[in-house]
Order: C-alpha cells, then structure tokens, then sequence
C-alpha cells in the first residue's frame, strides 16, 4: 500500500498554485484506484491546514471523506496496551524513539504509524527529508514515484 504525507495531501486539496501540483497530480492519477494510506496524524494535519484557512466546514467535510473512503486506509498507531496509563506511556515511548532519530513530533507520529502496519510499500511526501535514512521504508515525491 502507499502511504501518503500531509503535504502531498495539502497541494492536491488546496495549494493548485504550487508548482509542486502537476507532478502531485499525476502521483495521484498514476494511483487512481489503488488503495492508499495515510495515518490518521496526516489527516487531522491536513483538517488543521484547512481550518486554519478559516474553512472550518471543507475541513470537516474532507476528514469525514477520508475516513469514510473505501479506497483509503487511515491507519493508527500500534499500542502496547490498553489502559490510559500504559497508552500514554506507549505515545511517549514509541514517539521519542522516533525523535532521537532527529525528527519532531509530528514526523515521529507519522512514522511510528506508519512502521507499525504492514504492507506499507512507500511513503510519498515533498519532505523526503524528513523521513529518508530514519526508516526502513521507501521514501519518496509524487515525481519519484
């Protein structure tokens, strides 16, 4: 499955002025009917780049989408436990083993979620970056793929 970041979700949903839009485009023409994925931290990401917009509703129209999409996996993080205590514990822990690889908490997230499910067979963002020589998964741009 390819996952997808926020950013790449960003300029296909808002930023058409971007001169990153055509090659996010034919990313996502060349994907047309695959199932995707993206973690539920991109998606509440994204909903927050649009509100911010001060287009409350387009955001919670578009995470209500996401998350009702058939050929969308929104994907969670794998947790340790069930109680609060140990469910706090397991964000804090899993997420600063991400960070001391020199990520933030948002790229740390991301990640957790995604090396926590399978079959994800890339991870398409403009922020390769980020992500490249922190993972084990394939890291790419919607041109590079």
């Amino acid at each position: 499955m390819i996952a997808i970041d926020s950013d790449v979700l960003a300029v296909h949903h808002i930023f058409q002025n971007s001169p990153r839009f055509e090659s996010t485009e034919k990313f996502f023409a060349k994907i047309k009917g695959q199932t995707k994925a993206i973690t539920i931290f991109n998606l509440l990401d994204l909903a927050g780049i649009i509100a911010s917009a001060n287009q409350a509703k387009k955001s919670q129209d578009i995470f209500e989408k996401y998350l009702r999409s058939d050929n969308v996996a929104v994907l969670f993080p794998a947790l340790t436990s069930g109680d609060a205590k140990h469910f706090w514990q397991s964000v804090t822990s899993e997420s600063f083993a991400r960070i001391q690889r020199g990520m933030r908490l948002g790229d740390a997230a991301i990640l957790w979620t995604l090396e926590t499910n399978e079959n994800i067979e890339a991870f398409i963002t403009w922020n390769t970056k980020h992500f490249k020589s922190k993972t084990d998964i394939n890291v790419l741009t919607p041109a590079e793929f």
